[in-house]
């Protein structure tokens, strides 16, 4: 093997090992990429179910409210009747004892 065939046979190993690290850098740069849009996909996924959760409490408010007022009614509605307003006096009570 002369000097001319070392030498061409070391720059073909040189650039052969070049486009491995090559290729190694870039395909880690890929998928950190594509690392970052899954990532992307989770918050804009976890967004919707935040949105979703707060639209689902404040029904969850609206009915609070519309209970309450019922029991307030229902209340107002059981002193007008003269019913009994102490747990004591109620029929169920009398029963469970």
């Amino acid at each position: 093997m002369n000097v001319f065939e070392f030498l061409a046979f070391a720059i073909l190993m040189i650039c052969v090992a070049g486009v491995v690290v090559i290729d190694r850098l870039f395909a880690g740069k890929r998928g950190t990429e594509h690392q970052l849009r899954l990532a992307e996909q989770r918050v804009q996924e976890l967004l919707l179910r935040i949105s979703e959760l707060e639209r689902h409490a404040d029904e969850l408010r609206q009915q609070l409210e519309w209970n309450r007022r019922l029991l307030e009614a229902q209340d107002r509605v059981l002193q007008q009747l003269g019913a009994p307003t102490t747990s004591a006096e109620l029929p169920s009570a009398r029963t469970r004892a």
